[in-house]
């Protein structure tokens, strides 16, 4: 732990594995997914943190588990698995593609209860626990869902 402003903060490391693609468990409907103008107004991405307690049975395949899940809802929530891109007009649509989510397997030097209060988030900290995609300048770059 390291104190900077008078704030402890835990000193995280991450350790990640490759990133996959998680394609729906079904076939999915394709075309494009046009979206509201609330969305044209708001379009950045969010990084968020859930965090769940397990009871400790079962955790030896934990990302399997997870990626199992994601492929079946994918399959009814489809458009997350497609890409944004721009239409004639100039506005944001999704492409449902179906080319999947991303998915990165990483493991962290500590527990969860170490953390702390996650409504109180350290950038610096908290941030190595969301996967960003190299190399991407623009939302348009990025899968709608990135998981790790």
């Amino acid at each position: 732990m390291e104190k900077s402003n008078g704030k402890v903060s835990l000193l995280i490391s991450v350790k990640q594995g490759e990133p996959t693609l998680v394609c729906p468990a079904e076939d999915t409907e394709k075309g494009l997914y046009f979206l509201s103008n609330l969305d044209q107004n708001i379009a950045v991405i969010v990084r968020t943190i859930y965090c769940f307690k397990s009871d400790e049975k079962g955790n030896g395949n934990a990302a399997q588990v997870i990626k199992d899940a994601l492929r079946k809802v994918l399959s009814h929530y489809y458009p997350l698995a497609g890409r944004l891109t721009i239409s004639s007009e100039g506005k944001l649509i999704v492409d449902c593609t179906g080319e999947g989510a991303v998915f990165v397997e990483a493991e962290a030097n500590c527990k969860m209860e170490e953390i702390g209060d996650i409504t109180k988030p350290d950038p610096e900290s908290l941030g190595k626990l969301v996967y960003d995609i190299p190399g991407a300048k623009s939302i348009l770059e990025m899968p709608l869902l990135v998981a790790q």
